[in-house]
């Protein structure tokens, strides 16, 4: 365990030989020994590290005195840096966060949405040019993506997972005819022909491209029914957009052949070969050689390989005038957390795209271009330019395999990465709103493969009462419900914005009891994706049910919703979207007030309203379940409005019933 090992008030420490003068009250002067909160961490059989993290307010920072008036030079270093790459920093409210850590570089953030996932790194030119004895150093980052340099990395890392023997779970299935894709580009080499290869089902070794497809103005060159046989044919270099170009490059410089883009080896105007093409997705992705994620690129008129900016030198002399060179650069915060088991997170324009989640999930090896480094994933491990050993961290490409060679007597590890996966899905952005589904069909996949569960339009049968209890987390509640159906109400698709599921600790979970029957369900599909886009869905249930008044009422300036149940005090509901009352126009409700979600043209006002509360599960004292309204839609239905949480005593009148919810 990290021992915390304060110094109280003194000002004078002596480590060795080495006397330290007296410490800047700010910034301790940037040395993470000699603090009330310094913490000294052991690795392994290492000895043991300082570390201090330093939460630091703008303005206090921005007035402290020049050297030359007798400052601080450390606080003046600080500052040199925060304005090389902060601009505007000086006039923020939100605290600046220093973590340093003895012989490491020091990283320095700030808690602005402005720079969000973005941090100045600050370190030594060498070892034996440290100005202090706590500064470390930090590994070169070439200035440019496509560099020898950078080429080198990635065809290491590449090569090392293909020929390392714990990269078991690298090795992936075998190919098949059901997974290899229908075309492939031919990229050949400098100076040959380009052109669109039909596979006819067999194997090839090829790169997949993972990219925005941004705005339509953007979309330069795509297959279609009219212009795939001249593409067929031949594809000049000049013809394809700047990433497209990057990504041929990359594919030579790899020594492959072949690549797979999905613009441009589905043909897009065909309805079938879209359909045939996309049940495909997650082998595409996963017996891809490696998968080319331009992580940084907005749409394809952006370049992955791109010059970076620079690292700054800034001059600093020590007490007795000796000058040092010290470094400070721009990175971003991705490297994973190994005390929160989290995966890297790379940062840019695509991982705010929910398709291409599932292309990083699926691939086996990718390859992550972003603003300031290359970062690189497999199923086993992970490593980047500024971190280049290889580390057995966790990966998102590993969340699923290693949930599966976990399990034991149960899917909860599996059923788990799932919900986490939908929750980190529903953050992002489609720009055809029906793919919601479809778009994370990939993955369902992987998880109806390993468990042989029911799909039930984002849900899954065997975990069914867990999964119904996703909350929006959406602000106040303030989003609208979609123009036109893509799922049923129970299902989490069938709104727009983030979403998060009922987290229990371990003891809970063990007593986390499903109050609920599946009777019957049914989906109609769309296409020939079993796992993608529907027209229609409902499911029947039974279980414990309670009449209420549901209520609305403005408090600063959001609509909140209650439950009210005789006997009972005020119930909070967490709802679904904004929330609207209104008439059911057919079936034996016909005339009867409902709540609804609210649509876009919807306007709110306060209300009183009969609804059906749905317990879903419960543990030694408390419930969760469902609020429900006549839908307006199908008759003898119900439709889902919220969730919400209240004690095992409001559910003592309950009586089980049948209930159908679309």
């Amino acid at each position: 365990m990290p021992l915390s090992k304060p110094t109280g008030s003194s000002q004078r420490s002596v480590t060795g030989s080495s006397t330290y003068r007296k410490r800047c009250r700010t910034c301790n002067n940037l040395d993470p020994r000699g603090h009330a909160m310094t913490v000294h961490q052991t690795e392994g059989a290492k000895e043991a590290k300082a570390t201090l993290t330093l939460v630091l307010d703008p303005l206090s920072l921005s007035r402290t005195k020049l050297p030359s008036d007798g400052g601080c030079r450390y606080c003046a270093l600080l500052k040199s840096a925060l304005d090389t790459f902060f601009e505007g920093w000086r006039n923020i409210r939100q605290k600046i966060l220093m973590d340093l850590k003895e012989k490491a570089s020091i990283n320095v953030s700030i808690e602005a949405e402005k720079w969000g996932h973005e941090a100045v790194e600050i370190y030594a030119r060498s070892a034996s040019r440290a100005p202090w004895p706590s500064l470390g150093t930090a590994h070169r980052i070439p200035d440019n993506s496509g560099s020898d340099d950078t080429f080198d990395f990635a065809r290491r890392c590449i090569q090392d997972c293909i020929t390392n023997p714990k990269h078991a779970a690298c090795k992936g299935s075998a190919k098949s005819s059901s997974t290899t894709p229908r075309r492939l580009l031919d990229v050949g080499r400098v100076g040959a022909p380009i052109r669109l290869i039909d596979t006819m089902g067999r194997a090839f070794e090829y790169v997949c491209l993972s990219h925005c497809w941004g705005s339509p103005s953007t979309h330069t060159l795509t297959a279609t029914k009219s212009n795939w046989r001249r593409l067929a044919s031949n594809i000049s270099f000049e013809m394809f957009p700047p990433l497209f170009q990057d990504a041929v490059v990359i594919t030579r410089q790899l020594g492959l052949r072949y690549l797979w883009i999905d613009s441009l080896c589905i043909i897009q105007d065909s309805v079938r070969d879209w359909d045939t093409e996309s049940l495909k997705m997650s082998g595409i992705y996963e017996h891809a050689y490696v998968t080319i994620s331009a992580t940084n690129s907005s749409d394809s008129n952006t370049r992955c390989l791109i010059d970076r900016r620079k690292a700054v030198i800034i001059p600093y002399s020590n007490t007795t005038g000796k000058e040092f060179a010290i470094r400070a650069r721009k990175v971003q915060q991705h490297h994973p957390s190994v005390e929160a088991g989290e995966p890297a997170r790379p940062r840019g324009p695509l991982t705010t795209r929910a398709w291409v989640l599932q292309e990083h999930v699926l691939s086996t090896r990718i390859l992550h271009y972003t603003a300031t480094e290359l970062l690189f994933e497999c199923k086993t491990s992970y490593c980047c330019e500024c971190l280049p050993t290889r580390r057995l961290y966790s990966t998102t490409p590993s969340l699923i395999p290693k949930a599966i060679l976990k399990r034991e007597k149960s899917n909860q590890g599996i059923w788990d990465v799932w919900q986490r996966l939908v929750e980190e899905y529903s953050r992002r952005t489609l720009t055809v709103t029906t793919d919601k589904l479809p778009a994370i069909s990939g993955i369902a996949s992987k998880i109806q493969e390993a468990t042989q569960s029911a799909f039930i339009a984002g849900l899954w049968k065997d975990n069914l009462a867990s999964d119904l209890l996703w909350s929006s987390t959406s602000i106040g509640g303030q989003i609208c419900a979609p123009a036109t159906f893509r799922a049923p109400s129970f299902s989490w698709a069938s709104i727009d914005g983030p979403i998060s599921y009922y987290e229990s600790e371990l003891e809970e979970r063990e007593h986390f009891n499903p109050a609920i029957s599946l009777l019957s369900s049914s989906i109609t599909l769309c296409g020939l994706n079993s796992l993608g886009a529907i027209s229609n869905g409902s499911i029947k249930i039974r279980g414990p049910c309670l009449s209420a008044l549901l209520s609305s009422s403005v408090r600063d300036g959001k609509w909140q919703y209650a439950l009210l149940i005789k006997g009972t005090s005020t119930i909070e509901v967490t709802p679904d979207s904004l929330l609207v009352e209104g008439e059911v126009s057919s079936g034996r409700a016909k005339g009867e007030t409902t709540v609804t979600r609210a649509s876009s043209v919807s306007s709110a006002t306060q209300f009183r309203t009969a609804v059906k509360c749905l317990s879903i599960a419960g543990s030694d004292n408390l419930i969760w379940g469902l609020v429900l309204g006549v839908s307006p839609r199908i008759p003898g239905s119900w439709e889902r409005l919220g969730t919400f949480a209240a004690g095992l005593e409001v559910f003592q009148r309950a009586k089980e019933d049948m209930i159908q919810i679309t």
